[in-house]
């Protein structure tokens, strides 16, 4: 079996092999650049150790007659973003005044059904509930408007005087001070190698992002993992305006991208432009910026204030939301940055970088340490970020990365699988010693995994069709079978919140008595010869579920087809390709999928996935590529998520959250389906963990103890461990079950 490539070590021998990649990467870059047109600006302009130009290179971001502060005409800015700031706020007004005439004309129309329809109805109800959602945006957008525009810059003299600067340094300390530097960890991902190097644009969205750059980078103030507190970021102090709507941050001056540039203010005035820029073809930022955020003022290079787009819970925590760009790294940003930025590792604010050294394309992406990180030294970061380098290894088969595991070419495994958790971790390695098994339980939100009703679709148009679909999937006896009773299961859309989950939702369970009571009041009154059921007129209750290509789900589906045959439905399973089936699902074309979107802490927000809105068109067609995948329109759902996204105290958003999660579970559009409260690994016992009064291993708000990189590699005990493989020596078997904290 072909083991993975050697651990980088400082030594000549190692830079062998990485600079022959880079030749045959170069080599291979050039004739991308050639197809593409892209290489008129310089050989291998786009290759992976390109280095981007001096500050000076750049033009100077405003003209002399623009009113801008005197620190703001000594920016440099990428090409093209002379005049930007004018136009985005032209950009953002016209945006606000069409926004602002679609709610006049919703509320129009909304009073209009009204007094059409019957008083009382479900009709009147649905007009009522527009009526108030329109009332509450049409409110919010003429605030936004009497704010004036949109990005703005200030002198410092101006930051309002009398505000209360938090600076977070309260919370305990994350990490072991035990915790050595150096080493390298050794990782496989099951997944396709990805297409770019970029942080977004084209196919930027892709499975291995979060590895490279989102769980690396520094937001400006982020929750403690530990006690959910607020603690900095790559800001070291941030104020709340009096009316909650304002977050003002100041930005650590030690603060520093990966290539060594400092972070200031023009870096977030520079995101803005080129994420929002049609060369960077991403449609998502348009919005995004929109959508979040009302206003962006800046206050020379270290302070800027962002005002929220509407009031929330955790201003400070969304309002750190806004991201940063290294401005000087886009110096070459124009028409082909989605080819000349293909392969180019963006610098990031966290501790480990792409190293173009350990790029093998198709094969391999490595991270490496910061040298001289800037936030090395401070209170939360200190202890992190431990190794030198990580390095993930692209493998598709799974039988390859569970070998490479077993020889020691693999650090640490991913085991939620209960066949290989019980069964396939029975290898002498594990019981000698060498190898340990970890059970982390976690506090992490769950997704919202199970079977997603399509509510436009026959039978499924009927509330009593839906309640029968959910007493008709027997899927503890999948918990059973396939988990081992490991999993458990679902219950609220929105699990593992904490105090913002509904605690007294509970599944439905399997009853074939009152699935079959259901369906008949659906209309499905006669049983055929196979015992399924169908209505007068002949049509039969069959019901095809639509899922990506999973081996699991098959399983499952087998058994959970046999059981639903007892209550008189003809269960169909159909498999396809993940972008196939994202399609299929976002066009609402299916009647049932398995599916699940991700969810991050600290407060759920359910208006993309089930706001009337994104429901159905004016006509009354099923409005095809929203989030709102069940087509749920229910005025008593529309009115609570209204309520929860106009909560601006805590105990407020908790009281709205439950409502909104019961609501969801009045519309039975969704039959939750099955989850873990843990993550299962195999390790080499060289790789260790914090254990102090504070961090018990890793703190519970992770949902992969990995991503929280505070482990680390003790050479002295792989040393150990490989002689003592070697003379046949063993070590106590371990299973280590790491409980969540008392407070929890």
């Amino acid at each position: 079996m072909p083991a993975c490539p050697p651990a980088p070590a400082p030594t000549r021998r190692r830079a062998l092999a990485p600079r022959l990649c880079v030749r045959w990467l170069g080599l291979l870059l050039l004739g991308l650049c050639w197809l593409t047109g892209c290489g008129d600006r310089g050989t291998g302009s786009s290759g992976p150790d390109w280095e981007p130009p001096a500050e000076e290179s750049m033009p100077l971001a405003f003209g002399s007659q623009e009113d801008v502060p005197g620190y703001a005409r000594a920016w440099r800015m990428p090409p093209g973003f002379s005049g930007f700031t004018a136009s985005w706020n032209q950009r953002v007004r016209d945006y606000l005044d069409t926004a602002l005439q679609e709610q006049e004309q919703c509320i129009s129309e909304a009073h209009a059904q009204i007094q059409e329809a019957e008083a009382g109805s479900a009709d009147a109800e649905g007009a009522q509930a527009r009526l108030q959602f329109a009332r509450a945006e049409h409110k919010q957008l003429l605030e936004r408007i009497s704010l004036g525009d949109y990005l703005v810059y200030r002198p410092e003299s101006e930051i309002p005087a009398g505000l209360n600067w938090q600076h977070g340094a309260d919370a305990p300390e994350l990490g072991d001070p035990a915790a050595l530097k150096g080493g390298t960890l050794r990782l496989a991902l099951q997944r396709s190698f990805p297409n770019t190097l970029r942080v977004f644009g084209p196919n930027s969205n892709n499975n291995t992002r979060r590895y490279l750059y989102d769980d690396i980078d520094l937001p400006l103030v982020r929750l403690h993992p530990g006690t959910g507190e607020l603690i900095p970021g790559t800001a070291d102090r941030w104020a709340l305006s009096p009316d909650g709507r304002t977050v003002y941050f100041h930005i650590d001056p030690q603060a520093r991208f990966s290539n060594g540039d400092r972070l200031t203010t023009r870096d977030f005035v520079a995101s803005l432009f080129i994420r929002t820029s049609p060369y960077s073809v991403e449609p998502f930022y348009r919005d995004f910026y929109l959508s979040n955020f009302a206003r962006i003022c800046i206050y020379g290079d270290s302070t800027l204030a962002i005002t929220l787009a509407g009031p929330r819970p955790y201003p400070a925590y969304y309002a750190a939301a806004l991201p940063a760009a290294c401005t000087r790294f886009y110096a070459e940003f124009g028409p082909d940055y989605p080819t000349r930025y293909l392969w180019r590792p963006v610098p990031t604010t966290g501790g480990y970088a792409v190293d173009p050294e350990g790029l093998i394309m198709g094969r391999q992406i490595m991270l490496t340490r910061v040298k001289n990180w800037w936030a090395a030294k401070r209170k939360y970061t200190k202890y992190s970020c431990n190794v030198n380098h990580i390095v993930y290894t692209f493998i598709a088969e799974d039988t390859k990365i569970r070998e490479l595991f077993r020889i020691g070419e693999l650090d640490a495994l991913s085991a939620r699988d209960a066949d290989f958790w019980y069964e396939g971790l029975e290898i002498e390695p594990v019981h000698r010693g060498y190898i340990q098994r970890i059970h982390f339980n976690n506090l992490w939100p769950r997704n919202c995994f199970g079977f997603h009703i399509n509510c436009a679709r026959a039978p499924f148009d009927s509330l009593d069709a839906r309640l029968g679909f959910h007493h008709a999937l027997h899927i503890q006896a999948v918990i059973n079978t396939l988990f081992r009773g490991d999993y458990r299961r679902g219950s609220s859309y929105f699990s593992g919140f904490g105090a913002f989950t509904n605690p007294h939702i509970r599944a439905l369970p399997y009853d074939p008595d009152k699935a079959r009571a259901y369906f008949a009041a659906a209309g499905f009154t006669e049983e055929g010869a196979d015992g399924i059921l169908h209505r007068p007129d002949g049509t039969r209750l069959q019901v095809v579920v639509s899922s990506r290509i999973d081996s699991s789900y098959a399983a499952a589906m087998n058994l959970l087809r046999e059981d639903a045959a007892r209550c008189g439905l003809d269960l169909r399973f159909e498999q396809m390709d993940d972008t196939v089936f994202y399609l299929k699902v976002k066009n609402k074309q299916h009647s049932v999928c398995i599916f699940s979107w991700g969810f991050t802490p600290p407060v759920p927000d359910a208006s993309q996935f089930f706001l009337s809105q994104y429901a159905f068109r004016a006509d009354g067609s099923p409005m095809a590529g929203t989030s709102n995948i069940t087509s749920t329109a229910s005025p008593e759902l529309d009115r609570a998520i209204l309520a929860a996204r106009s909560a601006t105290t805590e105990q407020e958003a908790i009281a709205a959250q439950h409502l909104v999660q019961q609501r969801i579970a009045d519309t039975a559009a969704w039959v939750p389906g099955w989850s873990s409260g843990y993550w299962r690994f195999a390790q080499w016992r060289w790789l260790r963990w914090p254990d102090t009064p504070e961090t018990r291993f890793c703190p519970p708000h992770y949902y992969d103890p990995l991503d929280s990189h505070l482990y680390w590699i003790d050479e002295q005990m792989k040393r150990e461990t490989l002689r003592a493989r070697s003379s046949g020596r063993s070590f106590p078997e371990v299973e280590r079950n790491i409980p969540l904290p008392p407070q929890s």
